[in-house]
């Protein structure tokens, strides 16, 4: 089995003058749950439809499970499930006939484990598709890009639009699915927090480059607050990098610290500012953060 299951090098689009991914070059561990991450129109969608081969590169390279997207599409597709960010089925079948219509394609379909899913779904297969709710589209999408057994699943997006409580259903949903079959699982989205729950390793991007990629813990690590107290009230010293706000006046300040290191914090006290406090922060938090200092978030 090859040990990973995305690999990209120097992945990059442009549509005219506007670069949509820029030398992207990330790696996904077969078995991972790979959470991308970035704001909406960062470049993950146009990462992910070059991977499954709906638009080419303009320059770079990608492997998906050991295959060139461009020339290995056919395998690429009996091996890998895909749910869009915007899923669009017949909405006049009802949910057995697309069930059956979607398997037609696939070599070894297993209606028997789509059944079992829609069933877990509380899906009716009498409904037609026009009469679900947007999360039950998203819950049958998952079940038909399961149904052939993948073993790798992309999904973009696949809780945009939801509401909270459906969102949550759905990436339990994910999880449990995940869980009993043991695959790996590229998952897009800008819902940081809801990737945190699930992801073993995540990469974020901005403005389709990429940022950071690590484990959960090691972007987490990347970015702190430290509380401090001034030996005199004082800005703090512009010549330390990474210090991407400060909170409070007088002697005690927030300080937010990108890529804080114990160097960082001898710098800090060098400067005549006394470390009291340094605290962790979430994926989300850290997420501003790291977004913020490359560019501003809207």
């Amino acid at each position: 089995m090859n040990e990973r299951a995305i690999y990209t090098e120097g992945l990059t689009r442009k549509f005219g003058k506007k670069t949509a991914v820029e030398n992207l070059g990330i790696e996904v561990p077969t078995g991972s749950i790979f959470g991308f991450l970035g704001r909406n129109g960062a470049g993950k969608t146009t990462t992910i439809r070059m991977l499954m081969n709906m638009i080419e590169p303009s320059v770079g390279r990608a492997e998906v499970l050991g295959l060139d997207p461009q020339r290995d599409d056919l395998e690429l597709r009996q091996r890998v499930g895909y749910v869009s960010d915007h899923p669009v089925m017949y909405d006049w079948m009802k949910i057995g006939e697309l069930v059956r219509f979607t398997g037609s394609f696939y070599q070894n379909w297993d209606g028997k484990k789509v059944e079992e899913l829609l069933r877990k779904f509380d899906l009716d297969f009498d409904l037609k598709v026009k009469e679900l709710s947007r999360g039950m589209n998203a819950q049958l999408a998952l079940a038909l890009a399961m149904g052939h057994d993948p073993e790798l699943l992309i999904l973009d997006e696949p809780t945009s639009g939801l509401d909270v409580l459906v969102r949550r259903d759905f990436m339990e949903s994910i999880i449990q699915v995940i869980q009993e079959e043991g695959r790996t699982v590229f998952l897009s989205s800008h819902l940081v927090h809801e990737v945190e729950r699930v992801a073993d390793q995540v990469a974020i991007i901005e403005g389709g480059r990429l940022l950071v990629w690590g484990s959960v813990d090691e972007i987490k690590g990347r970015v702190k607050k430290v509380l401090v107290r001034m030996e005199e009230p004082a800005a703090v010293p512009a010549s330390i990098d990474g210090i991407s706000g400060a909170q409070g006046e007088g002697a005690q300040q927030l300080l937010t610290v990108v890529e804080c290191s114990d160097e960082k914090l001898r710098q800090l006290e060098d400067n005549g500012a006394k470390v009291l406090e340094v605290i962790d922060l979430s994926l989300e938090e850290s997420f501003v953060e790291l977004v913020g200092a490359r560019g501003g978030v809207s």
